[in-house]
């Protein structure tokens, strides 16, 4: 079905289209912008019979917009002002989104929405669309992970701030060039003007008509294959994972865990031999993401296959989010957790002492909570970017004993000195850094200081100079690891406990916001990969 979508405030209005009937799946949604001059209902129609767009948005999970111009057309438009159509494009109305007392959206506007991702938005332009889909992508880089434009001038002004996938049927040579600098392409494969560092910056020259087979070509051969991830100011480009259901074991709302609904992907490494026992990585997703989402951003997957480890992603059981927190009143996503891991240690060829977990943001707040609260299965944790507990980017007073999985965590060490070894990575761009006193990042590493043993020192105040990590570790490195993106900095905190033993870091990528870097996982992986938990709930450290 075809929607009409006005906004409020008369800043004009989009023809919707979402795939299916479905809000939520466990699989990853795409966004797509078709810019043009009529965009009449008819004429949107008749677009859509004539690219037979209908069925590829149903094939590959995409949510279609077609943004209306104001009166002056494309040509009259600003590039900040569309705005309004990118964050639009989530659901019909133009009512905003009720959020919680932490200032996330809540569960319920959070499943009201068919939540395409920010990393795979693309667009199309056409007629004066092309020319505006040009300097959009140019100007504002960070929204979309490739163009494609059938004619088109980029103005003579208009230097593209960043790389941008781009394919441009019947461009100026002006503007192929000034496309293929920004691409860095250094390497020329036939029609296609690519970066060797990272082949999914590309320009691909070639004129197509604008049918059904050139939308289908340029989907498959370009905006398939690229995503825009937030881990610099206009995002760095990385390439897609296949379909989820070819790459995975999946078990979609399944029941064999604890009688209830549940879902999770599984990956065994095919490296993995007959009667081998291997790690189990546990990985859990973001606020209102989802296993196949989670998996593109970690790719822990892929790391398994190298390091022979098994890598699981399982969905919430609201099918949105995680109750990290544990309140009472929601679904027991801990104990969901649990049974998970132990139906991996009985019908997988799971190595017990040797269960790792991660997650991202309110999925690394899971992590946390489901080592707190059942250390006898798990082995180390490396969560990542958690604005737990408290509010995010905001301060307030908090105590350890108010949050409820810091409470239980301390309860089951009280029936024995657990230590969980911990890597957290955080992003520079994140709300709570630079990082201060009353923080969720200081409520959060003080806590783990106070569980392995590591002394606590004072965090500065909003208004104190001080180490932008808060407290520096007892020893520090930095590391630029990537060599695909060789400006990704990690500063890395590590912490010493009473037996000199390095059980806590506090690691920041510069630049990153919210999102999941290349080397993240890897990292993580790298330091918890030492460990394993001993039968009698003991550590044992090996020197690899």
């Amino acid at each position: 079905m075809l929607y009409l979508k006005e906004f409020r405030d008369g800043r004009g209005m989009m023809y919707l289209y979402f795939p299916g009937v479905n809000r939520r799946t466990p699989y990853k949604r795409s966004g797509l912008f078709v810019l043009m001059d009529d965009v009449s209902r008819a004429h949107v129609e008749q677009v859509m019979a004539e690219l037979d767009l209908e069925t590829l948005c149903r094939d590959e999970e995409i949510v279609l917009a077609f943004p209306v111009p104001g009166e002056g057309g494309w040509q009259g438009e600003a590039c900040e002002d569309f705005a309004r159509f990118y964050d639009g494009i989530t659901k019909a109305d133009d009512e905003p989104l009720p959020t919680n007392a932490i200032g996330i959206p809540t569960f319920e506007a959070m499943t009201s929405t068919w939540h395409p991702m920010n990393d795979v938005r693309y667009v199309i332009g056409l007629g004066s669309g092309a020319d505006f889909a040009l300097r959009l992508c140019a100007e504002k880089p960070e929204w979309f992970a490739g163009v494609w434009t059938v004619g088109g001038r980029l103005p003579e002004s208009t230097v593209p701030a960043a790389p941008m996938p781009a394919w441009l049927s019947g461009a100026d040579s002006a503007t192929a060039q000034a496309f293929c600098r920004a691409n860095e392409a250094d390497t020329v494969k036939g029609n296609v003007h690519l970066c060797k560092r990272n082949p999914v910056q590309r320009v691909i020259l070639e004129d197509l008509p604008a049918d059904a087979d050139a939308v289908r070509q340029v989907w498959r051969r370009l905006f398939r294959t690229s995503r825009r991830v937030n881990t610099c100011v206009h995002g760095d480009l990385t390439n897609r994972l296949e379909d989820a259901r070819k790459l995975f074991e999946c078990y979609v709302e399944d029941d064999r865990l604890d009688g209830r609904n549940h879902t999770w992907f599984v990956s065994v490494p095919a490296s993995l031999k007959e009667g081998e026992k291997a790690p189990l990585v546990v990985f859990f997703h973001g606020g209102s993401d989802n296993p196949a989402e989670a998996a593109e951003m970690c790719r822990l997957h892929e790391l398994g296959e190298e390091e022979g480890f098994i890598t699981v992603y399982p969905w919430g059981s609201n099918r949105c989010s995680w109750n990290s927190s544990m309140e009472p009143d929601q679904e027991d996503d801990v104990a969901y957790s649990a049974a998970l891991i132990r139906y991996m240690l009985r019908h997988y060829p799971v190595d017990a002492q040797r269960v790792y977990l991660s997650g991202f943001s309110n999925g690394a707040g899971q992590a946390q909570s489901v080592a707190l609260c059942h250390p006898e299965l798990v082995t180390a944790i490396f969560p990542i970017d958690a604005n737990w507990p408290g509010i995010r980017g905001k301060y307030m007073e908090l105590e350890w004993q108010d949050v409820i999985p810091f409470r239980l965590g301390m309860e089951r060490k009280a029936e024995m000195d657990y230590r969980i070894p911990v890597w957290y990575t955080y992003g520079s761009r994140e709300p709570s850094y630079p990082v201060r006193r009353d923080s969720t990042q200081q409520h959060q590493y003080d806590y783990w200081k106070m569980y392995n043993h590591v002394t606590i020192r004072p965090t500065p105040a909003r208004d104190e100079e001080g180490d932008p990590c808060g407290v520096a570790g007892d020893i520090q490195e930095t590391l630029r690891p990537s060599t695909t993106y060789p400006d990704h900095l990690y500063e890395i905190n590590r912490f010493l406990d009473d037996r000199g033993e390095n059980l806590y870091n506090y690691v920041v990528m510069h630049d990153k916001g919210h999102e999941v870097a290349e080397q993240d996982a890897r990292l993580g992986w790298q330091y918890v990969r030492k460990y394993r938990r001993l039968p009698d709930g003991t550590l044992l450290r090996s020197e690899d």
